[in-house]
C-alpha cells in the first residue's frame, strides 16, 4: 500500500505555488511518425516544485512515450521566443503547465492543440480552441468520498468568492443534486464579508447531517484565525469539514483530495489524443488522491482505519 508524504509529492508547495481554430479530429501524427510529437512545457523552477512537473511530464510520456520532449522556460524567456522554439520543431500539439504554460497558451500560434494543466484559472482565462485541467478537485469526486466517509451528511455548505469560482460552484451544484446532497452555496464578494460568514454559518450547521466544504484557493480561509476558528468549532461539534486543499487535513479537516500528479500527466496526454474542441473548455481535476486525518475520523465516530488502501496518505503521522 502506498504510503506519501508531503515532501515526496509537493502537495502542499502545489498549492502554493500552483497555476484559434480547433482542429476538427485527434492529433495527427506528422507524415514520417506513427506517433504525434508533443512538447511539454513548463517553467523553469526549482524542487520540489519542479519534481511536480515533472511527474505530470512522466505520465505525459507514458501516453506518448516516442513523441514527447521537454521545455524547461526560465522566468526570462520571452512568449515570443518560446512560440517561435516550438513553432520551428514543427510539434503537432502542446502540453503547458502551471501559471506559466496558461499565460502562454494565449500567446503561441503553433501548434494549435494545446492542452493546459496543473493551474488555478476561471473560463475567462482559457483561449479559443484550448482546453484547461484545473487543480481544482472536482466537486462530484468530493461529494462521492464525502457520501463513502461520513454517509449520515445530507446538506454540504460552502463559502466562495466572487468570479474565481462561480463556475466550480456551477458545476457542484449540478453534482450535489445527483447524488443527493443539498448544497448551500454562500457568495461573499470581501474578505470581511467572508470571515464573518463562517462565524454566522458556524451557529447555525448541525451535526451529524450537516458538512462544511472548504476550497482550494479560498481568499477567506486565513490560516491563521479563520480556518483556525472553523476547525476549532468543528471538533467542538462533531461536525464534518472537507477540503479541496490537502494542507488542510493535517490541521484537523476530515479528509481533502489531491492531484495524482502522473495520472494528470496522462489525463493531459489523452485529451490531444481525443477530439478536439473548438470552444474553450476549463475542466476540474478527476485524478486525485485522498489524503485523511484519522484523528479526526476517530473523533467523529467514522470507524476508518488508517490502514484502508483508500486512503493515499494519513494524518497525523504515527
Amino acid at each position: 500500500m502506498r504510503r506519501r508524504t508531503f515532501a515526496r509529492r509537493s502537495l502542499g508547495m502545489l498549492c502554493a505555488a500552483v497555476l484559434a481554430v480547433a482542429l476538427p479530429a485527434a492529433v495527427a501524427p506528422a507524415a514520417e511518425s506513427a506517433t504525434p510529437r508533443v512538447a511539454v512545457v513548463y517553467p523553469q523552477v526549482r524542487d520540489p516544485y519542479r519534481a511536480v512537473f515533472r511527474a505530470i511530464v512522466d505520465g505525459v510520456s507514458a501516453e506518448i512515450p516516442q513523441g514527447t520532449e521537454v521545455f524547461e522556460v526560465p522566468p526570462e524567456e520571452s512568449a515570443e521566443a518560446v512560440s517561435t522554439r516550438l513553432a520551428q520543431q514543427k510539434f503537432d500539439a502542446v502540453v503547458l503547465l502551471g501559471k506559466r504554460g496558461l499565460d502562454l497558451s494565449n500567446h503561441i500560434e503553433s501548434p494549435e492543440r494545446r492542452v493546459v494543466g496543473a493551474v488555478f484559472a476561471k473560463p475567462g482565462d482559457i483561449a479559443a480552441g484550448v482546453s484547461a485541467t484545473s487543480l481544482a478537485p472536482a466537486p462530484r469526486m468530493l461529494f462521492t468520498k464525502l457520501r463513502e466517509l461520513a454517509p449520515a451528511v445530507k446538506r454540504i455548505y460552502v463559502i466562495y468568492g466572487a468570479d474565481e469560482n462561480d463556475w466550480l460552484i456551477e458545476l457542484a451544484r449540478g453534482d450535489a443534486a445527483k447524488l443527493g446532497y443539498e448544497l448551500v452555496p454562500l457568495r461573499k464578494e470581501s474578505i470581511r464579508e467572508g470571515a464573518s460568514a463562517y462565524r454566522e454559518l458556524l451557529k447555525q450547521v448541525e451535526s451529524p447531517q450537516d458538512a462544511i466544504w472548504l476550497l482550494q484557493a479560498s481568499p477567506f480561509l486565513d490560516e491563521n484565525s479563520v480556518l483556525q476558528m472553523v476547525l476549532r468549532a468543528a471538533w467542538d461539534r462533531n461536525l464534518v469539514v472537507f477540503s479541496s486543499n490537502p494542507s488542510h487535513v493535517p490541521k484537523g479537516a476530515l479528509f481533502a483530495l489531491f492531484p495524482d500528479n502522473n495520472a494528470m500527466g496522462r489525463h493531459l496526454a489523452q485529451q490531444l489524443l481525443g477530439p478536439a474542441s473548438p470552444s474553450a473548455r476549463l475542466l476540474p481535476l478527476e485524478q486525485l488522491d485522498t489524503a485523511i486525518n484519522i484523528r479526526t475520523a476517530d473523533h467523529l465516530g467514522l470507524g476508518l482505519s488508517a490502514g484502508d488502501a483508500r486512503f493515499d496518505m494519513v494524518f497525523p503521522n504515527r
